[in-house]
């Protein structure tokens, strides 16, 4: 089935980060006993994906080429539970904020996680690539604390990605979609 679906990802190309999360959905049991989940999910590109997928096949035709590696598994483990850890920080930061704006007594009580909400837009994003370091920080801080400014700013985007405890949305521009918008028809 994941071949298949590998041969459609092909003929209609999408994010490679939807195909390495379905993959890993349709694959989960076997991924997982051959220990080449943490491979599969660090794929950045179809031909990889088939590559994990193939090893799978290898080591299901042939149970005795896999060697089953204790110190992977160790590894796994301690990175699942990181993982967890970082993916906790945007909640527990969350809770933090509805605490303070009850005990300051506001009515509104995400008062705090309203601020520094506003998306950025494309427009303001190319301004602040081309100033100073210090300066974007300043003029980021103004409206858009709570994204992550790496992911706007950076060539490479945010290295930490699904773990980093800032909001990471695509800037809006003039072409891009809002749900609150009205669609004719």
């Amino acid at each position: 089935l994941a071949h298949e679906y590998l041969n459609l990802a092909k003929k209609y190309p999408t994010i490679i980060r939807t195909v390495v999360f379905h993959t890993r959905r349709m694959c989960r049991d076997l991924l997982n006993e051959y220990q080449l989940m943490e491979d599969c999910v660090a794929c950045k590109s179809l031909e990889e994906i088939e590559s994990v997928l193939l090893k799978c096949s290898k080591y299901r035709g042939n149970p005795h080429l896999f060697r089953f590696d204790k110190d992977k598994e160790k590894k796994q483990k301690e990175a699942l539970a990181r993982k967890k850890q970082e993916e906790g920080k945007r909640k527990n930061y969350e809770a933090r904020m509805i605490r303070k704006a009850k005990r300051e007594g506001k009515s509104d009580l995400e008062y705090y996680l309203r601020q520094g909400t506003e998306l950025p837009t494309i427009d303001l994003v190319k301004r602040l690539k081309a100033l100073p370091r210090d300066e974007q920080l300043a003029t980021w801080k103004k409206s858009h604390s709570q994204h992550c400014m790496a992911h706007h700013l950076d060539p490479n985007g945010c290295g930490r990605s699904r773990s980093c405890a800032f909001l990471h949305v695509d800037a809006k521009g003039d072409l891009t979609f809002n749900e609150q918008d009205e669609c004719a028809g």
